[in-house]
């Protein structure tokens, strides 16, 4: 193709159907972060990199994100039982991208990722993250459902690692708020503040998170 300002063509070999295709990604001087919303989501100056993250091959419909990990062998024979074969028919969104297209692609990743059992905390951050394409959509039911989505992943990744993690309890509890749930979300950041292990920034972003919502709240200012 002619030179393009904008993207550049990241070649794929698919890990299912093995087959060839290209597919557009953010040239990196196209996209300036500048803002981090409190549960993480990027906000960015230009193009957003975001919605391109997800690789969908346009022959066989597998979808592709870097942090997949069960891309192989019998996990391989799930995708195609459960995945594959329920797929009507392939999308082609390789090339410019609207928000939409990045939620197909995001969507699809979830649904390969479920067929093939990846581990809770990769379908949390795909949870995540088509939460926060709904929410530059301005459509907070279904970012809501999605963040609901993402915090019962979360636990059960915090659930299943005894020494637990920062990142994760700090998003349970940054869940819980986004979704009315200030009980829970009160816990959460306490242990965060309370816990002595807590490395300075988590407790300092438990801390002052918390502060803002109690302050908001009296003051009935949004707590985002």
């Amino acid at each position: 193709m002619a030179f393009n300002i904008y993207y550049y063509e990241s070649n794929v070999v698919c890990k299912f159907c093995k087959k060839r295709f290209t597919t557009y990604k953010v040239r990196p001087n196209r996209y300036k972060l500048v803002e981090e919303h409190t549960d993480f989501m990027p906000v960015y100056e230009g193009l957003n990199p975001l919605l391109y993250e997800v690789a969908v091959c346009p022959h066989c419909g597998y979808a592709y994100h870097k942090s997949m990990t069960r891309t192989y062998g019998p996990f391989m024979l799930l995708i195609d039982e459960l995945y594959i074969k329920e797929l009507k028919k392939p999308v082609n969104i390789c090339q410019e991208r609207t928000i939409d297209d990045a939620i197909v692609s995001y969507k699809l990743a979830y649904l390969v990722s479920k067929a093939s059992m990846e581990e809770p905390l990769l379908l949390a951050n795909i949870a995540i993250k088509i939460a926060w394409l709904y929410r530059l959509k301005n459509e907070p039911e279904f970012e809501l459902r999605y963040l609901d989505s993402a915090r019962d992943f979360y636990s059960k990744s915090f659930a299943s690692n005894q020494e637990g993690n920062e990142r994760i309890q700090y998003l349970q509890a940054e869940l819980s708020l986004r979704l009315g749930d200030s009980k829970e979300s009160k816990k959460g950041f306490s242990r965060l503040i309370s816990d002595r292990s807590t490395s300075n920034k988590y407790r300092k972003l438990a801390r002052d998170r918390w502060e803002n919502y109690k302050y908001n709240e009296n003051t009935n200012e949004s707590i985002y």
